[in-house]
């Protein structure tokens, strides 16, 4: 059984802007899905979100994924207007040129379009070269420094202005969906937990600051401290030109979740993942990482005395771009996995 996703809300959240350390707006769509059927929802002085359902009982599941986004912070408003800013997370800079970008300015959301020299006023020894971000600037169309200091200030962030499309099939692409769509999913499995029913404790966490550095899900799991935990996030597609699948694995789009193999895995949580879709008829791909997942799993499975933890990942095409793909099939297949170990997870966490 595939669970019916909540489209409307998927769009608002990938719609919301949260950079990194700013999440602000999108945690606020987050946390008002939440209040409509979880038991308790709350933030903390972090920005973490939390929705809860079965308090006290046992054991605690933590359900993870980041709401925040890579995005972009002004350190410089020119002169002449033009406004220089540095990266909340990893650009690379050739996809920023020519993209629009939304600020959440002074008075409100600002639109201004990435600039670079034409290709015309390029030198020779220019073209060939990748451009840089210092090389870059966002033009809001101001006349002078005063009026585009009147729109932003050192400080402001923002996000490129790309909304989300259906393509052919159930594809879709956004800017966010790294890994505003982890946020997503861990709330749709906690709403499919609460259907399934069980004994646990299952909390959703859409953790802040990841793109820089995980920070929000060490704080989550200190707080939490839960028995077990899955996170939820992308991984490269590695059916799409130049992704090498001896090192990517074999990733596609439309065969459903891939289940992290590695240090951080731990061995009895990613057995009892395989044996629930097995028994559920989940497709999933296995991906190795030989030291770190790049996940918050990494965090939260050293977190106090260490919590038993598995990364289920949903394939993405472009990821760090203005247009990230992915298919709506395998976030309903990632939702049900997730929910169906809330409902049945690990009981023996210690390993022997």
């Amino acid at each position: 059984m595939k669970p019916e996703l909540n489209l409307n809300f998927f769009e608002e959240l990938l719609g919301a802007v949260g950079p990194s350390g700013f999440e602000d707006e999108a945690a606020r769509v987050w946390v008002r899905e939440a209040e409509t059927f979880a038991e308790e929802v709350w933030r903390d002085a972090h920005g973490n979100s939390y929705a809860r359902i079965r308090p006290g009982g046992g054991p605690r599941i933590m359900l993870a994924g980041h709401i925040d986004e890579i995005g972009l912070i002004v350190t410089h408003v020119s002169d002449e207007g033009f406004v220089y800013v540095e990266p909340l997370g990893g650009w690379d800079p050739q996809v920023l040129v020519g993209q629009r970008v939304r600020f959440l300015g002074r008075k409100g959301q600002v639109l201004g379009v990435v600039g670079r020299k034409p290709v015309h006023a390029l030198e020779p020894d220019e073209r060939g070269k990748a451009v840089k971000l210092k090389e870059i600037w966002v033009d809001l169309g101001a006349a002078d420094k005063a009026a585009a200091a009147a729109l932003v200030e050192v400080g402001s962030v923002g996000v490129i202005d790309q909304p989300l499309r259906y393509l052919q099939g159930r594809r879709v692409v956004s800017r966010a969906i790294d890994n505003r769509i982890g946020a997503f999913v861990a709330l749709e499995a906690l709403r499919r937990a609460q259907e399934l029913g069980g004994e646990a404790e299952v909390v959703a966490v859409a953790t802040v600051q990841e793109e820089i550095g995980a920070w929000g899900a060490r704080t989550a799991a200190f707080r939490l401290e839960p028995d077990t935990a899955l996170v939820v996030d992308v991984t490269h597609c590695s059916k799409q030109p130049g992704v090498d699948p001896k090192q990517h694995g074999e990733v596609a789009l439309g065969k459903g979740p891939s289940l992290a193999v590695g240090p951080y895995a731990h061995p009895g949580v990613l057995a009892r993942l395989r044996a629930l879709a097995a028994e559920h008829g989940i497709p999933y791909v296995l991906e190795a990482h030989g030291r770190w997942s790049g996940t918050d799993a990494d965090e939260i499975a050293v977190t106090r005395e260490g919590v038993p933890a598995a990364v289920v990942s949903v394939p993405n095409r472009y990821m760090h771009s203005p247009s990230e793909m992915i298919d709506l099939g395998d976030v309903e297949h990632t939702v049900e996995l997730m929910a169906r170990y809330a409902a049945a997870p690990l009981l023996e966490l210690v390993r022997k």
